[in-house]
């Protein structure tokens, strides 16, 4: 007999399958009687083509009773499916099995899910209205044990599912796989779940559970855990419509890796308790505590059907911002300064979210410093009210009491700020830097689709070049650098400069134009330019080394300009004596200094027997260029190659008069730049 379909819409489904048994072994006792063939092959087969329930469903059942020579109960479930979750091929043996009108018994059966066998124990008795399932493994060293026992009268029920040393990866097994799933390869469960409810439907729910020595990964291996504890506590009921409900789940131990995230189990502990209402989960009261980082309190609804955040809330005080650098804002900018960043101090964080959007976030510091590994910045004292609301202007500011760029040091500073939506703007800002002062204006960052823009403009008040060279660990120079800041821009990670940067240096003035700076916050900036100097006073510039004095004007001009991490790999440098009237000098020391930099240049015999005799020596002109190349600098001269294929640097003239020829056209430029520091740095040089 093969009925197509039964429905079950309301429980008292234990009673029912129940009585459907009894209906079964009567019929069948009743054919063993009357047809004594049958008795002979005590056997009955019986096929449920379709089983539903609003909570499950179960296609191609299978019961098996036998009669002889012990009764026996075989069932098949081709299919069962409860929610979303789908399993084949179940099989339940029971021989021998008890059944009579008020109870079935089966001490000694075995249950096949997959390739995993279970030994299997139950007892059902409609007369204590009673049902006691346990569940072991068929070599069970290590006494795991499920038992299930339900209870009940009338249309109400109890139940409890005790778990000893369960094998969490047997139970994450039985769900759905699929190519990006989390697999679990170890966890072992221990606790207690209890369930009450009223006909098909659970009213309330309590659980203590602990999970121990969890371990999981997924194909790419971007998610991962290792010795992971976790102690679950848990309670809902139900009240009209809603469910209240209440957990909490502690971390003591183990870690997770999920990209591009690390975490460690210290104590964390997560505790809320909201209400589940109209296919909505709502939160009305959480707090996730991170120890070592401090804890938020939040709030949130989101739907289940289409697992969406629906609306949100969060207020964090006084976060340790050292913990929270280095577990999430420096994983996020590993490719940036900020990932060998070191951060002191306390930030507060209030976030709201509505409507499928972020609609406010608040961001405050206080007594904040940055400081970074490799000395490029520091930033001591700051504090920061940073307010965004994604559909009102609000007005914040940045304040800090000093901080060093590359070593320059900045004084204490004020930022107004304001935000418009996703528009960021500081209307004027001023920075002390050393005895002088950097003007910032009209400053404006917005998101655009093609990621964040910024642009300002502003002005280089005097700043002393001794100090700024002392504070950069060079060679002392002298004079003031100042100048304007035409508007820089920033847009698809890239730096420009609108116009021409024009500052004074050495009683000169120096214009940079061209410039676009990618990946200015990156471990790699790649930075190109134009750059010329105009009206040098040679004077200032090589008192300010230990290189001989020279007294006269120069220009000069660099062109394509390429740095690659602040290193220069292309350029096309030219210096040139300036026009015009003025002394023009070069000193004993500077010549010395000058051959024994070059290796292969040269003066003539009767001028080298004069350098011991003068101090100084006139010239007419000065002249040279490089065009570099990777590490080679190709270098020249004054005007076209002399007869013997040099190229002249000084050309000599009044008396004394001395020129200087170079020969070596080809020069590594670590090489020169080495020469250099060692004729600085020694003030004495050896003549070749």
């Amino acid at each position: 007999m093969k009925p197509d379909r039964l429905w079950f819409h309301r429980s008292g489904f234990l009673d029912c399958v129940y009585r459907l048994f009894i209906q079964f072994w009567l019929f069948f006792l009743i054919l063993v009687l009357c047809f004594p063939a049958i008795a002979a092959t005590p056997r009955f087969d019986f096929t449920l083509e379709n089983i539903r329930h609003p909570v499950f469903s179960v296609r191609s059942a299978g019961i098996k009773l036998i009669g002889a020579p012990s009764p026996g109960l075989e069932i098949n479930l081709g299919e069962v499916v409860i929610g979303k979750q789908t399993w084949h091929g179940l099989r339940l043996r029971c021989n021998p099995v008890h059944i009579d009108r008020e109870s079935m018994n089966c001490n000694t059966g075995t249950l096949q899910i997959g390739e995993r066998s279970l030994t299997i124990i139950f007892q059902l008795s409609l007369q204590h209205k009673q049902f006691v399932l346990e569940i072991r493994p068929a070599s069970n060293k290590s006494k795991e044990k499920w038992r299930l026992e339900v209870s009940w009268q009338a249309s109400k029920w109890q139940g409890v599912l005790q778990v000893v040393n369960g094998e969490g990866k047997f139970l994450a097994d039985l769900l759905p796989q699929g190519d990006d799933r989390i697999q679990v390869h170890q966890a072992i469960l221990n606790g207690n779940i209890h369930l009450s409810g009223n006909n098909a439907s659970v009213s309330a729910l309590s659980a203590r559970l602990s999970i121990s020595k969890l371990s999981f990964s997924d194909a790419s291996g971007l998610h991962a855990g290792e010795g992971i504890d976790l102690q679950l506590d848990a309670d809902a009921q139900q009240k009209r419509n809603d469910w209240q409900w209440w957990g909490k789940i502690t971390w003591p131990e183990g870690e997770i890796f999920w990209q591009p995230f690390y975490f460690s189990g210290e104590g964390h502990q997560l505790t809320a308790r909201g209400t589940v209402k109209d296919e909505r989960i709502n939160i009305t009261q959480g707090e996730f505590n991170l120890v070592g980082t401090g804890k938020a309190d939040f709030s949130a609804v989101a739907g289940i059907a289409d697992q969406s955040l629906q609306q949100a809330w969060l207020s964090a005080r006084d976060l340790e911002l050292s913990a929270l650098f280095g577990s999430i804002i420096r994983p996020l900018a590993v490719d940036t300064a900020l990932a060998e960043t070191e951060a002191a101090g306390q930030v507060n964080i209030d976030w709201r979210y509505q409507g499928n959007d972020n609609q406010e976030l608040i961001v405050g510091l206080q007594d904040v410093s940055l400081t970074d590994a490799h000395g490029r910045f520091a930033v001591e004292r700051l504090n920061a009210h940073i307010p965004w609301n994604s559909n009102e202007k609000r007005d914040g500011s940045i304040r800090f009491s000093n901080a060093r760029m590359v070593g320059i040091p900045l004084g204490e500073t004020y930022i107004p700020i304001g935000t418009d939506g996703m528009r960021f703007s500081i209307p004027r800002a001023e920075i002390p830097v050393l005895d002088g002062k950097m003007l910032i204006e009209n400053f404006v960052a917005s998101m655009q689709a093609s990621g964040w823009q910024w642009q300002f403009n502003g002005l280089l008040a005097p700043i002393s070049m001794e100090k700024l060279t002392e504070s950069l660990h060079i060679q002392p120079m002298f004079g003031t650098l100042s100048g304007t800041i035409p508007r820089m821009s920033y847009a698809n990670s890239i730096m420009t400069m609108d116009g021409e940067l024009v500052f004074g240096i050495f009683d000169g003035v120096a214009v940079a134009r061209n410039m676009a700076l990618s990946g200015p916050l990156s471990l790699t900036p790649h930075l190109t330019m134009d750059m010329a100097m105009y009206h040098i006073d040679l004077d200032l510039l090589t008192r300010a080394y230990s290189f001989g004095n020279m007294q006269g004007r120069v220009d000069v001009e660099i062109d394509d300009l390429e740095l690659i991490n602040w290193e220069p790999v292309k350029f096309d440098a030219k210096l040139a004596s300036s026009a015009g009237d003025y002394k023009r000098r070069i000193s004993q020391a500077a010549i010395k200094n000058l051959i024994a930099l070059g290796g292969g240049l040269a003066v003539t015999a009767i001028q080298k027997s004069f350098l011991g005799l003068f101090e100084q020596f006139g010239y007419a002109e000065i002249g040279w260029s490089c065009k570099l190349r990777g590490s080679v600098c190709n270098m020249g001269g004054i005007g076209s190659a002399t007869h013997d294929g040099g190229y002249m640097l000084i050309k000599g003239s009044g008396i004394p008069a001395i020129t200087i020829t170079g020969y070596n056209r080809k020069v590594d430029w670590p090489e020169l730049l080495e020469r250099l520091r060692h004729a600085i740095e020694s003030g004495n040089p050896i003549i070749h």
